[in-house]
Formats: C-alpha cells, structure tokens, sequence
C-alpha cells in the first residue's frame, strides 16, 4: 500500500464525517413562535384594494370598517353565507350572500358566466350553504365519500 493512500482515505473519511454532521445540525428541530395576533384595523389597511370596487355599490354587502366580519363565527349569525365562487365566471372569489341564496344568486354575485360555459351539470336552483364552493364550467372532482370501504376504486 503506497504511502499516501491512508493519507487520501483519512481525508475523504473526514469529510464524510464533516457533511454528515452539517446534515444533521442543518434539519433538526427548532422551536417556532406562534405570530403575533394582528388588530383588525391593521389587517384591513394591509389588504391591497379591491381591483372590483370602481365607485359602484358592491353587490355583495361587506362589513363596515370596524365592525366584526362575523359576529357568530359563522354567517347564519349575520343572516348572511360566504361561498367561494370559481372557474368560469367574470369574477371569481369568495362571496357574502344572504342566508337562502342559490346558486343563480351566486353566479349573478360573480358576475355571471362566461360566455360558451358549459353549465349542464350545475342546478342553478340549489340552495347554497355556508362556506360552500361552487365551480363553474369544469369537470367534477373526485366524489368524496362518508362510509368507508364502500365500492370497487375506479
């Protein structure tokens, strides 16, 4: 054995040791601090303008500066539900409707459909819960069922 291989095997076992060391300091646990609650005031004046408001009235009634979003926690509370409507409308987002809204009312809230939607599949004349979602023009998702080990996957 030459002279130098011990020299050369020390030398790459040392690095290893080092990397190995770096990798293990570098991904162990730290302690994470819960953020600081923020005041309501604040929150509102970090929130960029609403690209929707343009001087019209807002078809969609939204809380005064100062006042809770939602008295209750939820909007049955305020005679009022939030849905998030989405895909093929001319203003996607969250919406507040009054309580017994339907999904019509929710696509006028949106700004309608776009034109050439396909919109077979949605009953416009649903009533709308709470915290719902409501897609426009595109394919189902996957349906979510509450029994497990229902039926053959596929």
């Amino acid at each position: 054995m030459a002279p130098r291989t011990p020299v050369v095997l020390g030398l790459v076992l040392l690095a290893a040791v080092g990397v190995a060391a770096f990798h293990f300091w570098s991904v162990r646990p730290q302690a994470v601090r819960a953020p600081e609650p923020v005041a309501d005031a604040a929150v509102a004046s970090a929130l960029p303008p609403d690209p929707l408001r343009s001087g019209a009235p807002d078809p969609v009634p939204r809380p005064a500066a100062g006042e809770p979003p939602d008295a209750g926690g939820s909007g049955h509370a305020s005679g009022q539900i939030v849905v998030d409507v989405s895909g093929k409308v001319r203003r996607p987002g969250v919406r507040r409707l009054p309580a017994g809204s339907r999904v019509a009312d929710a696509l006028d809230a949106a700004g309608g459909v776009r034109a050439g939607t396909d919109m077979t599949g949605l009953n416009r004349a649903r009533l709308l819960m709470d915290g719902e979602q409501v897609v426009v023009g595109l394919p189902p998702g996957p349906q979510v069922s509450g029994a497990a080990g229902g039926g053959p996957a596929g």
